[in-house]
């Protein structure tokens, strides 16, 4: 008997602890509960490249036993950034970077998922003063000092930013990171087009909530049809994560919960 059908029988008879093991819907196994959640490292240089810093922050992490490591933001485009510091990957320029961060990452048995993002408006004015959004509507209140008016995106730019969420999650495969999780929260571009505040849009891209999910098509090209699709290869990531929250207080009605994808 493997120790994976062993450990799933122990499991049977008993309740999960924090220690066991978690094996996914895609077969992945993560060594143990627990998770460290993304959030912004901000240790990206000026041209938005991973650092020896960061490597060595993760190596830091992965020692400490964690099941599983989220990045922080990790942009698709390096002209939209969310905040300062901010890794981008758009191609394989910084692949040897990436692979020391995925090897780091994944010492210690620990799985590494690469967090990937795009801001839409949500991107400070001192760092860009060009953003794009669903449509074209600003922040308001306290807030509107802080960001620029967003330009409304074409339906071939969105095509676009869809194509390089899936570019970035083949490309962390490549490098050696075991899954991608796809940033659909806290106001960046995702959870804009869900939202009717953010949302005007008159085409098949606004309008019912069906048309507003911008996460399904972006999930469609990142899931292993991705690979295909940006290299004519058919080797998919093992494991991938979508996170989403509620579209704002005025879509009540909405609840999208966060989902792990095969």
């Amino acid at each position: 008997m493997s120790s994976n059908h062993a450990s799933a029988d122990i499991l049977a008879t008993r309740q999960a602890t924090l220690a066991d093991p978690l094996t996914l819907p895609s077969g992945a196994v993560i060594k143990n509960r627990i998770l460290k959640g993304a959030m912004n490292e901000a240790l990206g240089d000026r041209g938005a490249h991973p650092t020896e810093p960061l490597v060595n922050l993760y190596r830091h992490w992965a020692s400490g036993g964690t099941g599983l490591l989220l990045t922080g933001n990790v942009m698709v485009d390096p002209r939209q950034l969310g905040e300062p510091g901010n890794v981008a990957v758009e191609d394989e320029t910084d692949m040897d970077m990436l692979r020391q961060w995925a090897q780091a990452g994944t010492e210690n048995g620990a799985a590494l998922w690469m967090q990937i993002n795009h801001p839409g408006k949500q991107s400070p004015r001192t760092i860009n003063q060009h953003p794009v959004a669903p449509s074209a509507i600003g922040f308001g209140g306290k807030y509107e000092r802080f960001f620029s008016m967003p330009r409304e995106l074409s339906r071939g730019e969105i095509e676009a930013i869809v194509g390089r969420f899936a570019r970035t999650a083949v490309i962390a495969r490549d490098a050696g990171f075991t899954g991608v999780e796809i940033h659909g929260a806290h106001g960046y571009l995702v959870n804009q087009f869900l939202s009717p505040l953010d949302n005007h849009r008159t085409d098949e891209c606004g309008g019912s909530l069906e048309n507003r999910l911008f996460t399904d098509e972006g999930v469609a090209v990142v899931r292993p049809g991705a690979a295909r699709r940006c290299r004519g290869e058919g080797r998919g990531l093992p494991m991938m994560g979508v996170l989403t929250q509620p579209v704002r207080k005025t879509s009540t009605c909405l609840t999208l919960p966060s989902r792990a994808l095969t």
